[in-house]
């Protein structure tokens, strides 16, 4: 008993690691989103600010690392999945992320289901010092996935509650060819219910 006690808190602690890269956007890789106006993509680019197009943007950016993390976690061992997580993702939350897949590979889990996280853009700074940055609130319903051993197959519980807010940071990295935006902090609260 202690042991699953144990294993539970590895995978919980494997969901939060995920999540501060990753795991683990608004997202499904179908895309169950909620955005801001600010992010609302009615408006034709001509139409759009800077500040509605770095919103949907960053929102991309969000739903892309959300999408490989769960193809990954989905698959684990079958390959390095560094260098997709890196499209969408920067340090720390790109090392996160790919530290929690390759965790999965090696205690023989795999995730079941797609991340479905509600988002909203609560700031856009242009002029940010670490480059232009946009915030997002993300609540991220926990029962939308599920972690499975591939041996047996028997579901390890999260630990977490059910739904729970999400802290996300996602910055343009204008010395990067195309001037990517790239998730660098994606924080789970758990203690904050959404």
């Amino acid at each position: 008993m202690k042991a699953h006690h144990s294993l539970a808190a590895v995978i919980a602690l494997l969901v939060v690691a995920g999540c501060g890269g990753e795991d683990d956007t608004a997202h499904s890789a179908q895309g169950s989103t909620t955005a801001s106006p600010t992010a609302s993509s009615s408006a034709r680019p001509e139409e759009s600010t800077p500040d509605e197009l770095a919103a949907a943007a960053a929102t991309s950016a969000v739903i892309g690392m959300l999408g490989v993390t769960d193809a990954a976690k989905g698959d684990p061992a079958t390959r390095d999945w560094e260098p997709e997580v890196r499209r969408f993702a920067g340090d720390p939350a790109a090392l996160l992320a790919v530290t929690a897949v390759r965790d999965y590979a090696t205690l023989g889990l795999r995730q079941e289901g797609e991340t479905l996280v509600d988002l909203e853009v609560t700031s856009v700074d242009l002029v940010a010092p670490d480059g232009a940055t946009v915030r997002i609130t993300g609540c991220y319903d926990s029962q939308s996935t599920r972690v499975v051993r591939q041996d047996t197959g028997e579901v390890i519980s999260p630990g977490t509650p059910p739904r729970y807010v999400w802290d996300i940071t996602v910055v343009r990295y204008d010395a990067e060819p195309g001037s990517p935006w790239l998730v660098t902090q994606l924080t789970p609260l758990t203690d904050q219910p959404c």
